[in-house]
């Protein structure tokens, strides 16, 4: 079974053990996201570039083994975003864009984004979570999520975080075609990679562990250890990612 995990936050100085400890587990692909949090919730264009430049380097450094989304902050500048895009995906064959928690997506800056993303072919992995708390004041819900899926029905959203939106996030995407989730976002929780599987389909769920932050062999035991069909779980740990990032 091949393993892809979609979902992996990089830095220069810990690329190297990340790598090692995935192939330890017997994963085949990394998707490198970006040291996202490093400059905090809203980093500027000189820090998207650094971070930028730091996963192109990790990418090099494991060709064939580690791709690279690009990150971006919808807040700033529209034309840093769209030149950054370009230079991440056509001159260093990033396969998509990552967006954290800068701007809701429901806001109309990032229409721009969500555009090039359709004419490159390339999917968006956005972050999303319900908390009890409260989201934090431009963190997007997967009530958003759905919102945006509904705008840009061509682009391929990947919502992130199985664990932190719950059976209400997987509600609340269920009718869109378009959006899948990825199994991050805190420890495995009983039963929920059940319930994706039955509201969305075997085709929309795909593996990510949030790597460092979370351990491999927890985030690989919540597919592993749901009871769910062997062909489900292949295409969860990697065909769904195989296809969807055409690699």
């Amino acid at each position: 079974m091949k393993i892809i995990d979609i979902h992996i936050h990089n830095t220069l100085s810990h690329s190297e053990l990340v790598a090692e400890a995935a192939l330890r587990h017997n994963i085949g692909n990394i998707v490198l996201l970006g040291d996202v949090l490093r400059f905090g919730y809203y980093p500027d264009e000189e820090q998207i570039s650094q971070l930028n430049s730091e996963t192109i380097e990790c990418v090099k450094k494991h060709p064939g083994f580690c791709y690279g989304f690009c990150f971006l902050n919808p807040a700033n500048d529209c034309e840093f975003s769209l030149s950054e895009m370009e230079r991440c995906i056509k001159q260093h064959g990033f396969i998509g864009v990552k967006l954290e928690v800068s701007l809701n997506c429901r806001n109309e800056r990032l229409h721009p984004i969500m555009r090039k993303l359709e004419e490159y072919d390339v999917p968006l992995l956005h972050h999303s979570w319900y908390k009890t708390g409260g989201n934090l004041p431009q963190e997007s819900s997967p009530a958003d999520i759905a919102y945006l899926g509904a705008e840009f029905p061509k682009v391929k959203i990947i919502m992130a975080h199985l664990t932190g939106v719950g059976i209400k996030g997987i509600l609340d995407i269920a009718p869109f075609e378009n959006i899948y989730i990825d199994t991050s976002g805190g420890q495995p929780h009983s039963e929920l990679v059940e319930f994706a599987l039955e509201k969305l389909g075997p085709e929309r769920i795909v593996y990510g562990s949030d790597a460092p932050i979370r351990d491999f062999s927890a985030q690989l035991g919540r597919i592993a250890g749901a009871d769910i069909s062997s062909s489900a779980k292949e295409m969860i740990m990697g065909k769904n990612a195989e296809r969807i990032l055409k690699i």
